[in-house]
């Protein structure tokens, strides 16, 4: 029994130095941020003509044609 003891204490005293260990480096340590980028193999970059900004052909077709005032509400 004391054999059993004493190899639980082991394991419990290097279970506690590991969650301190973590713990303290959660806590009191920030990591620097830093912007990767990284070059994507095989891939060929297209630039897009239309962004956010630049509205599509079809915006029209947004709202429905059921519509009379153009806020997409039917009249009640």
């Amino acid at each position: 029994m004391p054999t059993l003891f004493r190899f639980l204490m082991i394991l419990g005293v290097i279970a506690g130095v590991i969650a301190g260990s973590l713990y303290v480096l959660a806590e009191y340590f920030q990591p620097e941020p830093k912007e990767i980028s990284k070059a994507l193999r095989n891939v060929k970059g297209r630039l897009d003509d239309t962004t956010a900004s630049t509205p599509s052909p079809d915006a029209d077709a947004a709202v429905p044609a059921d519509s009379a005032d153009g806020t997409g509400r039917r009249a009640q």
